[in-house]
């Protein structure tokens, strides 16, 4: 044994000569065989001195501590927690001890004296390399996931009386289960050391469209306006019933918009509806959903209340009966339709109804306005030309003597539309919202011309100049 440390001597010696190196204080002595160098390191462990099978007992006990480890993970809130060794946690790369023997061993006699010496001044470590089973992994994360996504609940609200009833909001959650594996992964071959891992989970909030802190914003009526309609119309009684309940309680968030349109339509026998008095070309026809038009009128008016944006508004052909010239809105299939936004910061609520004659619709939500601002709507009428004669037919199925009002007269109007606004009582604003233009069409009479009552039966004549009886013919439009 002496003449082999003599012998690694002399040739350390001459290695030194070799490389014109000044010999330093002590000896970079080649371990022995079997024996690993001193300043080795794996995984954090020093394992200089050990035989490889001391380095790998050493490393296999170390390892026993990732094997108790636990993974703690959280999904927005909620815990669970998984150990790593249910999850299938084991050591990559085993074959490093025998790597490690063999540092400062390789190479000819001027490597393993550089290597050995550069051990001297600076450890050299080896890493120690841990995996999941991401196959336990994934279905871990699944059956977790399966038990905590959900979808996200809206709020509601329900008009009660004067009040809201508003129910709560919850979010929803989905778990992005591929994404969660990655960041485990990772997280164990960069970030962990054994023991407890704590990781968030990669999940999705989603947010509820109508949330209940919004809702319960709405306690203001923004606009509101209403209009008389003849409750003995049985048909256009049901269309307006019908209509309305379309759009009641509907909630718009700010910036979205409504189209009556939407929501009134198709005008089916199916879709609720009777066939009424509308107009058409002029005139008067019997069409499924007659009457609708009064309710896009009375909303338009709530609307003009409200001063939420009207983004689509048209006029009818003729004047209607219910509101002024300039205040009504028309609906008609392709042509025609009342559509608005909510130009408001809270979310607005829909209110409408037709019940004994009257028609109401109302606007809610937060109102912000000054008190000091006050707002008002007029009419200028340009123009105005009249009907011109009745048109008067002979109808033999009639009495003679008796007749019938078909139509009303109307005149051709030229009218416009404006908004004014006041502050403390001063006019700071006037403007010209539209100009609307109306037909004119004449009355339109059937007079008898079959046989006569019996006396006890007759009436008179009549005048064809004179209006039909109030309510005998409904409201079109």
């Amino acid at each position: 044994m002496k003449w082999k440390q003599c012998v690694k001597g002399l040739l350390v010696f001459a290695a030194f000569c070799l490389l014109g190196a000044a010999a330093p204080a002590y000896a970079a002595e080649e371990p022995e065989d079997g024996v690993i160098a001193d300043g080795i390191i794996i995984g954090g462990l020093d394992v200089g001195g050990k035989t490889e099978s001391e380095a790998r007992e050493i490393v296999e006990e170390y390892f026993e501590r990732y094997k108790t480890g636990v993974l703690y993970l959280s999904f927005n809130g909620t815990e669970t927690q998984k150990g790593f060794d249910e999850l299938g946690i084991t050591w990559d790369n085993p074959e490093v001890v025998a790597e490690a023997v063999t540092c400062g061993k390789s190479g000819n006699i001027l490597e393993r004296y550089k290597e050995l010496t550069q051990l001297s001044k600076e450890k050299k470590e080896y890493p120690i390399e841990y995996s999941l089973n991401e196959s336990l992994l994934e279905a871990f994360l699944q059956e977790e996931a399966e038990a905590r996504q959900t979808e996200a609940v809206d709020a509601t609200i329900k008009k009660s009386g004067n009040s809201f009833e508003v129910t709560e909001s919850t979010t929803g959650l989905t778990v992005d289960v591929p994404a969660t594996v990655e960041k485990v992964v990772g997280a164990v071959q960069t970030e962990w050391a054994g023991g407890r891992l704590q990781l968030e989970a990669v999940v999705q909030v989603t947010e509820p469209k109508y949330k209940a802190e919004e809702l319960k914003l709405i306690q203001d009526v923004l606009g509101e306006y209403s209009t008389s309609y003849n409750p003995g119309s049985a048909d256009r009684s049901q269309n307006l019933t019908n209509g309305t309940g379309f759009i009641n309680g509907e909630v718009l968030l700010p910036g979205e918009t409504l189209s009556l349109y939407d929501y009134l339509y198709p005008c089916t026998v199916e879709n609720g509806y009777r066939a009424a008095i509308a107009y058409a070309d002029g005139g008067y026809v019997d069409s499924i959903g007659g009457g609708i038009c009064q309710i896009s009128t009375t909303l338009y008016n709530a609307l003009l209340e409200s001063e939420l944006e009207v983004v689509t508004r048209s006029p009818h052909s003729m004047t209607v009966s219910y509101v002024e010239p300039g205040f009504d809105s028309a609906q008609s299939a392709g042509s025609k339709d009342l559509c608005f936004k909510n130009s408001t910061d809270y979310p607005v609520y829909v209110e409408a109804w037709a019940s004994g004659g009257k028609l109401y619709t109302a606007l809610w939500g937060k109102d912000d306005r000054p008190s000091n601002r006050e707002v008002t709507y007029y009419n200028n009428i340009l123009s105005r030309v009249g009907p011109g004669e009745p048109i008067i037919t002979e109808d033999p199925n009639l009495p003679a003597g008796q007749q019938v009002w078909d139509q009303d007269a109307y005149d051709a109007i030229k009218v416009e539309l404006y908004k004014q606004v006041k502050i403390d009582g001063q006019v700071v604003e006037t403007t010209l919202l539209h100009t609307d233009r109306y037909k004119a069409s004449p009355a339109k009479i059937r007079v008898g011309v079959g046989e006569p009552l019996p006396e006890e039966n007759a009436g008179g004549e009549g005048d064809p100049n004179m209006p039909p009886p109030e309510g005998q013919e409904g409201q079109p439009g």
